[in-house]
C-alpha cells in the first residue's frame, strides 16, 4: 500500500521543522524571523517547494517509510 502525500502535508511538515538558522533574516537569511517555514517557501519559492515536495514524495513510497 503506497502512502499518499499532499502539498499541505509537505507545508506542515516543513512549519514543524522551523526555519534553519541560516535562513533567518535575523542571520542574513530571506526568511522573516516570524514566518511558517513551509508556508513562506511555498508562497516565495515554488520551485524549491515543488522539488522538495517531489522528494518527500518519494520518501514516504519508500518501502521502509510506509506505515
Amino acid at each position: 500500500m503506497t502512502v499518499k502525500v499532499t502539498k499541505k502535508d509537505y507545508e506542515e511538515w516543513m512549519n514543524e521543522l522551523g526555519t534553519p538558522d541560516l535562513d533567518l533574516a535575523s542571520n542574513g537569511g530571506r526568511i522573516p524571523d516570524r514566518a511558517r517555514y513551509g508556508s513562506w517557501v511555498r508562497r516565495n519559492d515554488p520551485i524549491a517547494f515543488n522539488v522538495g515536495f517531489r522528494e518527500f514524495e518519494l520518501e514516504s513510497q519508500h518501502p521502509r517509510r510506509r506505515k
